[in-house]
């Protein structure tokens, strides 16, 4: 399997860091998903999961995530999602 490039993962981190400046960043593989994980955490407040799947980071250029990523508001998704635990696939967000 390819490496997903850096620029695209940078993208995510930047725009999480962006809109979550306070709360730690952590990162991890999801095999089953296919998916990278990007997990917020900031003390007195619920993990926040963001999951992006390997065909939107293989398909979207750094400046194409970051406007996903807008796009779909995943900074209030995330808030308002009841377990704060988002996929971003190419059909859109889903509750994970």
């Amino acid at each position: 399997m390819a490496k997903i490039s850096q620029d695209r993962l940078d993208a995510v981190r930047d725009y999480l860091r962006q809109v979550f400046p306070d709360w730690a960043l952590a990162e991890s593989w999801d095999g089953d998903r296919e998916a990278q994980n990007f997990l917020l955490k900031k003390p007195r407040e619920p993990l926040h999961l963001l999951k992006v799947s390997r065909a939107v980071l293989d398909e979207c250029g750094p400046r194409k995530l970051a406007g996903l990523l807008e796009g779909h508001q995943v900074a209030s998704a995330l808030r308002r999602a009841q377990k704060h635990r988002l996929l971003l696939t190419q059909r859109g967000l889903d509750q994970n």
